[in-house]
């Protein structure tokens, strides 16, 4: 394994081995990686230096031969080499609504009531180890809607969505499956993966492909799911919450549950899940049984009419009244045998909420809802170059928080940390920590201690301004270089 300082990779390392078929287009991309990482918030023009260079960007993502799978395939390279190095990783599969402000952009749809945009999902790979370390996007997957989703069809137009399914028309539902083979595809074999998807995902047919490809998962169950009452030795009629809720409790853990707020727009659905609560501490549960599974009435014919999963349930004890309780019911490939296989399957799904970090990384770090772009393909290639610079501040918070004794030299490079000793007063580098190193970039942003941790706009700022400090140290460097 190579030394951590010469792991630490900056943003435009992560795009250095980009091939476009042209190596103007390469050397465009490159240069226009490092002017943005320099200062992800600032808009276009202002983050490049002149009209040529803002032209010559434009051109860029308006060039037939750049797209984002392109533009994205050093960073995936970079990924698979870091998953390598861990033997066993977790990825995360989510989606997120990309909203524009504006109408009359070309080939952008609807999102949500009368949004505009698109919809983009993602393959964030993290190490399953105590550190939870980002290690990259593997994958990136857009679409704009110009009707009703599926969930929404099911919900309005039940025949309709019916005759949909058995006839096995394409829907949004099968992204989570093409997602699992392309991540799979790229790491191709080097390394175990785990797939963590949140309820969204939740659809027998993709259970199936999981099941009979091998590949390792942990899915948060969204339907309660009728039981083969002969196979699982069940109550008549009961489903899997009630049958697993039943099961022998193999831990109890009291965990602090963080304040929430409520993340949905006026106006929209909010289910009970989304409920704002306030902090509390909580008791909970765990249990798990192996359990077998009936196919759907809407599903389409070619899946087994029952799956053997195992359900991995976390409840909470005593919740105060009138509170919606915790309840992740998880359905999984992996072994349920004993407490410490168990609590395994919990530990991958709680790293879920890296992705929504990951989210706010890239929507509000680096600020990619106001990019003012005219088109889908210009958007999306733009999207596939701002996916470095989120992962690196993600990468960079999260160590901050779950490696307080780790070398700072894990994230940054020994330059960025020279930068910020003269800057902050930071420790030399052969004593800095993640921590120490993470609070002095947000003060190179405006962060002051008393206002509690840095948000990630400030961070932002900060990594932008040590980015910006760093090219021009390298700059003077190598005019002394030229001039001796």
């Amino acid at each position: 394994m190579q030394p951590a300082a010469e792991r630490a990779e900056t943003v435009v390392d992560e795009v250095a081995g980009v091939e476009l078929g042209d190596g103007r287009l390469n050397y465009r991309t490159r240069r226009v990686a490092g002017a943005l990482a320099k200062d992800p918030e600032l808009g276009f023009p202002e983050a490049l230096a002149t009209e040529a260079e803002l032209e010559g960007f434009y051109r860029l993502l308006r060039n037939e031969k750049v797209t984002a799978e392109k533009l994205l395939a050093p960073h995936a390279k970079a990924t698979v080499g870091r998953l390598i190095e861990h033997g066993t990783a977790l990825v995360i599969h989510d989606s997120t609504e990309l909203r524009f402000g504006g109408q009359g952009r070309e080939g952008l749809g609807v999102v949500g009531r009368t949004g505009n945009g698109m919809m983009a999902q993602f393959a964030l790979a993290v190490s399953f180890d105590g550190r939870r370390d980002p290690l990259g996007v593997l994958e990136l997957d857009t679409w704009v809607r110009t009707g009703k989703s599926a969930t929404q069809k099911r919900k309005t137009e039940p025949k309709s969505y019916r005759v949909m399914r058995r006839r096995r028309q394409r829907s949004e539902q099968d992204r989570w499956w093409e997602m699992v083979q392309a991540a799979e595809r790229k790491v191709a074999g080097a390394a175990s993966l785990i797939h963590v998807m949140d309820s969204e995902a939740d659809d027998y047919e993709l259970l199936w492909n999981l099941q009979r490809s091998k590949r390792r998962h942990v899915l948060r169950l969204c339907y309660d799911r009728r039981l083969d009452v002969a196979a699982t030795a069940s109550r008549p009629g009961e489903k899997v919450r009630q049958f697993v809720a039943r099961g022998e409790v193999v831990a109890t853990r009291e965990v602090p549950l963080a304040r929430r707020r409520s993340t949905v727009a006026v106006g929209h659905h909010r289910s009970k899940r989304q409920e704002p609560r306030n902090a509390r501490l909580a008791e909970l549960l765990f249990t798990a049984r192996a359990v077998v599974v009936r196919r759907p009435d809407l599903c389409a014919d070619g899946p087994p009419k029952t799956l053997s999963v195992n359900v991995v349930a976390v409840l909470e004890k005593h919740p105060p009244k009138g509170v919606q309780p915790v309840e992740w019911m998880l359905i999984t490939g992996e072994p349920i045998d004993t407490q410490e296989q168990i609590m395994a399957v919990v530990e991958a799904y709680r790293a879920r909420w890296l992705i929504e970090e990951y989210f706010k990384a890239l929507k509000t770090g680096c600020a990619f809802g106001k990019r003012q772009l005219e088109s889908k393909k210009t958007i999306v290639n733009a999207l596939a170059l701002f996916i470095p610079v989120a992962w690196s501040l993600l990468r960079m918070r999260t160590l901050s928080r779950t490696s307080n004794d780790a070398s700072a030299l894990t994230v940054l490079t020994a330059t960025q940390l020279k930068i910020l000793r003269a800057k902050t007063k930071l420790p030399p580098p052969e004593d800095s920590s993640i921590r120490a190193a993470y609070l002095a970039v947000a003060r190179l942003g405006g962060h002051l201690r008393r206002n509690g941790p840095p948000g990630w706009q400030v961070l932002g700022r900060g990594y932008d301004r040590l980015l910006m400090l760093e090219a021009g140290y390298k700059i003077a460097q190598n005019e002394r270089s030229d001039q001796c």
